[in-house]
């Protein structure tokens, strides 16, 4: 039980670090500049916060379907590329109603891995590709995806620091 409760403290850490990279590379765009895209292909960093709010939903329906089912096969579109955003996309009114979306859903997410039994943190599924992973990787995952997306809001942020005029 005290192997788990550290690999869930540890794993808290490393999410908690890893929104606070995120909320802060956010943090950096002006009210005007969090709507406005980078690309007609990029999202804007409120499409991309948005991304996060839906991603820790369905991570969350795939880590439930961890501990339900033997061994399953996850479909890692929805983990990898979730949610995708696009220019039709209804997001909610404001920047401040998808922050406290991700403040819920990261706080049910967390509940979630507190409640895991040891066998919980034990459990299996396959990678379409990877093959056998277990459910530690499947949590890394999700600390990686916002990782990836601090980094992704820091690249939007110097293309528009370079280029003003052009975005």
């Amino acid at each position: 039980m005290e192997d788990e409760q550290n690999l869930f403290e540890e794993f808290r850490g490393q999410l908690v670090a890893a929104r606070i990279a995120f909320l802060g590379q956010l943090a950096k765009f002006s009210r005007e500049e969090l709507a406005l895209s980078p690309g007609k292909v990029e999202w804007s960093p409120i499409q991309v916060a948005y991304h996060l709010y839906v991603t820790d939903g369905e991570t969350l329906e795939q880590m439930r379907r961890v501990q339900s089912e033997e061994n399953p096969l996850l479909s890692f579109a929805e983990i990898e590329g979730p949610a995708q955003v696009g220019a039709n996309t209804e997001l909610p009114a404001t920047l401040e109603a998808i922050m406290a979306g991700m403040a819920a859903r990261r706080e049910e997410l967390f509940q979630f891995l507190a409640e895991l039994s040891p066998s919980g943190w034990e459990r299996v599924y396959r990678h379409p590709r990877e093959g056998q992973l277990n459910f530690p990787q499947l949590v890394q995952l999700l600390v990686e995806h916002d990782q990836r997306h601090a980094q992704h809001l820091a690249r939007i942020k110097l293309a528009r620091e370079q280029r003003p005029h052009e975005i």
